[in-house]
Formats: structure tokens, C-alpha cells, sequence
């Protein structure tokens, strides 16, 4: 694993936040191309507005994923104040960082008067992407691994005593596809029914979220078997159908 990319005297830039900052400036370019290129219509932003909603967006999530972050691991952070704040220690959790960033560009776009489902549907590619790279920063780090394998697509972590699946490898790559399948299904007809992209990618994330959860190694078993993330995943394939269901009967 790489976690710092390189270091100048006490200085060490990390491979997790060059990632992330790949991520956000990646998909800023590509969604400001999707909105430009995509038939328009009634509420739909533009793409210098897509620019600064999702420069809030990203201060949103890193927000929410860092307070999800802190909040699972009260144990830890309730006699540091002062930690809580310190997301160059590392300690983000994506289902966190995603209500975060959904939250702050919906009252970004509402403040407007753009459609938010108009945007989601326009973006939501460029969410699985730059999830996709961020989880490349996962890799680099060394977090978020998966169970002990023999197989031999195992991976060797320097702080574990044995190869284990790379479940960050198999999210990223998951997403990619997810990505792909996505911008084909942004179709004017498609488009005109808002809610359903946004609706297939959180159909498509969640259950591939829920899968992989099997294979993960640093998760702790929530509820009924089932981890945290999982629950969420559940919750996201729901809310996913019904913007499925809602966007049959609306045009």
C-alpha cells in the first residue's frame, strides 16, 4: 500500500486526499459536459451552477462522512474534541459523506429553484466515477479491506497478517460498470421521466453495496446479521424503486 504519495521534510501529502481531490475535480469537468450535452428543460441547472453546487456538495460530504465516522466510533473520539475535525488523520465513511453532499446541493439547487431530480439524473454517472476513484484511495490507504483469502487475486496489506479480498478493487470496478450503464440509460426519453437515473443508480449501488458487504473484514454486524451498511444499502434500493415507481406516472 501507498498511503502518502510522497513527503517533503515533515510534510507528507496523502494518496487518499489526492484521490479525492481527483474524484471531486474529475467530476465537476464531466458533469458540467453532461449538462451542456443533455437535452435541457424546465429547472434543470446550468453547468456553471452544477460547478458551485457541487463545490458545496463536496464540502457536504466530507462533513457528513466524517461526523458518521466519529459517530461510529464514539469510543474514541468522545474524550478528543478536537480530533473530530481531523480528516487528515483519515476516518470518512461514504454513506455518510452521500447524505452530506445529497444534502448540501439540494438546498443549494432549492435556493435556485433548479430541479434536483433534474440534476441527479444528469449526474449520477459522475457519482459512481468519482466514488470509483475515491475507492482507489481506499486501496492506497489500505482500508476498507476485505476477508482472509488463498485465492490468488488475494492482496498482501502490510498491517495484516495474511492476504485478504480487495474489496476496494471490486467496488471501484463495480462502480465503473455501474457508470457506464447509467450514461447509456440517460435517454431524452429517460431524461424526461426525472427520478429515474437517480433512480437506478441508487438501485444499482445499493445492491452492489449489500454484496460486497459479505466480503468485508472491518464491518461489525449491526442488526439481524446485517451490517450498518447493508441497512443502508437496503434503504437506498428502496428509496431507488420508488423514484422508479414515481417516475412511470410522471412526465
Amino acid at each position: 500500500m501507498r498511503p502518502f504519495l510522497f513527503q517533503i521534510s515533515a510534510w507528507r501529502v496523502p494518496s487518499y486526499g489526492v484521490l479525492l481531490a481527483t474524484a471531486f475535480l474529475v467530476g465537476v469537468w464531466w458533469a458540467s459536459r453532461l449538462v451542456r450535452r443533455l437535452p435541457g428543460g424546465a429547472g434543470v441547472p446550468t453547468a456553471e451552477e452544477v460547478a458551485d453546487g457541487l463545490s458545496w456538495g463536496m464540502l457536504g460530504g466530507v462533513v457528513g462522512g466524517r461526523l458518521l465516522y466519529v459517530a461510529l466510533n464514539w469510543d474514541v473520539y468522545h474524550h478528543a474534541t478536537w480530533e473530530w475535525v481531523a480528516v487528515w488523520h483519515g476516518g470518512l465513511v461514504w454513506y455518510g459523506g452521500f447524505a452530506g453532499g445529497l444534502l448540501s446541493v439540494w438546498f443549494f439547487f432549492r435556493s435556485r429553484r433548479r430541479s434536483f431530480l433534474a440534476l441527479m439524473d444528469r449526474i449520477a454517472p459522475v457519482i459512481a466515477l468519482g466514488h470509483a476513484i475515491g475507492r482507489l484511495g481506499c486501496f492506497a490507504n489500505g482500508c476498507c479491506y476485505g476477508r482472509p483469502t488463498t485465492a490468488w487475486w488475494g492482496v498482501q496489506f502490510p498491517s495484516l497478517p495474511e492476504p485478504v479480498i480487495p474489496t476496494q478493487l471490486l467496488e471501484a470496478a463495480g462502480l465503473l460498470l455501474l457508470a457506464a450503464v447509467l450514461r447509456a440509460g440517460q435517454t431524452r426519453e429517460a431524461l424526461r421521466r426525472r427520478g429515474r437515473v437517480f433512480g437506478w443508480y441508487l438501485i444499482g449501488y445499493g445492491a452492489l453495496r449489500w454484496l460486497l458487504e459479505y466480503w468485508r473484514a472491518d464491518q461489525p454486524i449491526f442488526e439481524l446479521g446485517l451490517t450498518l451498511s447493508q441497512w443502508i444499502s437496503g434503504l437506498l434500493f428502496a428509496a431507488g424503486s420508488a423514484l422508479l415507481a414515481r417516475s412511470r406516472r410522471s412526465r
